[in-house]
Formats: structure tokens, sequence, C-alpha cells
């Protein structure tokens, strides 16, 4: 396959998103003005540093090591930046991972202040756990999340919103998937947020708290994100119902999605998608004659979506297209080498994002009825004399 990337027309776009806050650590640098980080540091032996060791994409990353092993609950070491403050809803992401974990231990990894949103790292386990204070009397509330692996990265995002009301919501994901049971969502759904407190003003990345000083190792932190509204989290491949591919040629939209409605998300920077497939023969195009193959495909800033072709190669039967970028979640989509869709390989609703691609899935469903049961009907054609009839 040819190494190329095409800059394909957008289907969608919007004005260049504006993040409250954003960091992907490439400077090198953590306080301004080469860094983005109002303040950086640590109680010593701690050490926060913007190094090699703690990327998940690109050259530079954040890391916390924790070398203090005590039951003192108290700051260990953070980044912080202070903003114009967020006063009814806010969306923060990052990539995080753990190291080198000698001992657990209860510890705040993010703190959104002084609404005090706090990401934590809970022990036994540890576990995610996302707790929001609340009310008049400054309680606190909380919902539980998937285990912690080591040495594994997550895109870990969490949300506020009803800010200054007494509904206020908070939300936490983890790799696209909503975490906390049902009585926790709901605990959380009826937030009381009214004081004056209740804002996003400042934000500390790191272990600006720990509940019990015990823990002892690394956290690493990339692409830290904050924003008014959803942000992207994941990418999508869906067979558009207009196609005007040509025979043989099959058109796919890639787009970016976030996690807490599984609709369109702008491209925060220009993204170079990278297309493959994981299961069949076949290349990617730019064009709807499939003529100009290509491995990637960008989504200028503030662009929604874009266009591709596949043609299949290779013996018939189901082949499964991948789309990937190191910032965001994959997506996969399986097809048949007629242009069938067979829907999302990675099958299960795990998140917002997964939708089939029948005729519940989209508006206007019924108007492309016939477009999605040509194939089908074609297929069945074949190799039939001109007289047959079709049986139900």
């Amino acid at each position: 396959m040819l190494g190329s990337c095409v800059l394909l027309q957008p289907l969608s776009v919007a004005a260049a998103p504006i993040d409250w806050f954003s960091d992907d650590f490439e400077t090198g640098a953590l306080i301004a003005p080469e860094g983005r980080w109002d303040n950086a540091r640590s109680i010593s032996p701690n050490t926060l540093v913007s190094g090699a060791e703690g990327a998940h994409r690109g050259q530079y990353g954040l890391t916390l090591i924790d070398r203090i092993n005590s039951s003192a609950s108290e700051f260990q070491g953070s980044a912080d930046v202070e903003r114009t403050p967020l006063t009814s809803e806010f969306f923060l992401r990052s990539w995080m991972r753990l190291r080198d974990v000698g001992t657990p231990g209860r510890v705040v990894a993010i703190q959104a202040n002084p609404v005090k949103v706090e990401l934590r790292l809970l022990t036994p386990g540890p576990i995610w756990e996302l707790a929001v204070r609340k009310g008049t009397e400054q309680t606190y509330a909380s919902l539980h999340g998937a285990r912690v692996e080591q040495d594994r990265w997550y895109l870990v995002e969490f949300s506020a919103r009803g800010l200054g009301t007494t509904n206020g919501e908070a939300r936490l994901w983890v790799d696209g998937v909503e975490q906390g049971s049902t009585s926790e969502l709901a605990t959380l759904s009826r937030i009381d947020w009214r004081e004056a407190n209740y804002v996003l003003e400042w934000f500390q990345v790191g272990e600006p708290w720990t509940d019990q000083g015990f823990f002892t190792g690394s956290i690493d932190f990339d692409d830290v994100r904050v924003s008014a509204t959803p942000m992207a989290s994941r990418l999508r491949l869906q067979q558009p119902m207009d196609a005007g591919a040509s025979p043989g040629c099959i058109a796919v939209n890639v787009s970016l999605r976030n996690s807490a409605t599984g609709a369109l998300a702008p491209a925060p920077y220009d993204t170079e998608v990278s297309l493959s497939t994981t299961t069949g023969e076949g290349r990617f195009h730019a064009d709807e004659s499939c003529k100009s193959p290509v491995e990637r495909v960008r989504l200028s800033t503030g662009s929604f979506e874009r266009r591709v072709y596949f043609h299949p190669g290779g013996p018939p039967g189901m082949v499964t297209l991948a789309a990937s970028h190191p910032d965001f979640l994959p997506a996969t989509l399986q097809v048949e080498g007629d242009g069938t869709s067979v829907g999302d390989a990675d099958g299960g609703a795990v998140g917002p994002w997964t939708m089939g691609l029948g005729c519940t899935s989209a508006p206007g469903a019924l108007v492309s009825l016939p477009v999605l049961l040509w194939p089908w009907w074609r297929r069945s054609l074949r190799g039939r004399p001109a007289a047959a009839t079709r049986q139900e």
C-alpha cells in the first residue's frame, strides 16, 4: 500500500475548538512561558517532571514519582493552572498510567478547584473513584470504577454539569466506558452546587492530596485537556447512507466522537488518522473511484468527519477496517466484500458511541431502506434466471 495522506474535503466543520486548558507536554517544560502551567512543585524526595518516561504520545509527558511512605495525609506534588472560572459545566480528560507501585494508598490524582471534583485512586485495587463535594455542608459523594492495572495507559475523563444549581451532575469515563453503579450515578445526578465556590477556577494534576500517604510509585499523565464542552475521545468508522461510490468501492466516514453523548466532536488539532485492515484485504482510497490509495486521513483542526473509500481485495468475505490515532480510542468496522456493512467488530454496547448501522440508528432510515437493501437484493439475483422471483 502506498504510504500517503490526502487532505480530503471535510463532511462537517466547526469553528476551531477553544480549550479552557490543554497541554501535550511537547515543549518539555512545565512552567510558563515555555510550559503551560502556573506552578509545578513536589515534596522532596518526590519528583514532578516533564520527560520521555511519561509520554503516551510524542516525546514528553508528565510524571509524578512518590517516594514517601507515610500515614500522613498531605500534598505530595502537582502541576497547577488557573484560568477564568467555568461557572456552568466543564469536561476534563487525560491519558494516565501507573508504574512501579511499591505500596498502595488512597490518593487524589486530579483535583478541580474550588468546586472539589476529584479523580482518585482508591485502595484496595486500586480502583478509579470520582469524588465530589456538595451542598452547604461541603460533604463528599462518590462513584467507583474499574480496577487500575499497572503499566497500562487509560483515557480517563470526567465532567461536572449544572454548577450553580441544585441539579448538578458528575460523571466518569475510563476508555470511553461510563463508570459507577446505578445507585452511585443517581446520587451524583442531584447535586446541590449553589454555593459560590462551586466553580472551576484552577486545577491540579499529579498527587495534590493523599488521604493516606502510604502510596509509592509513579503516575504518568499526557494530553491533559479541559473544556466547557464535551471533547473528542474516540474514533468511529461508519458507512454513510448517501454513499456515491463506484461499484466495488465502499464509502466510509471517519469521525471523532465524545464519550458523554457519542456525538460528533471537533478535532483539537490537525489529526492524522491511520487506516488499515485487521482481517481481510483491500485498500483505502481518497476518491470515490478508488484510484488514489491512502494509508492516513487528516482531520483538520475543528473538523468532525471525513470520507474515505475502501476497495476490497483478495477472496470474497468479511473485511475488518480499522482507524487509529494515539490520542484517541481506536475504531473498527466490518464490511462484506460487496460493501454490505456487518457492524462494529468490537461488539457490544460498551459506550454511547456504539450504534448499529441499521434502520433505527439514523434519521431518515426508512427513506434509506432501498439503499440498505440494494446489496442483498443484488446478491439474490446472482446466478438466477431473469424470470426468477424472490422468495421471502
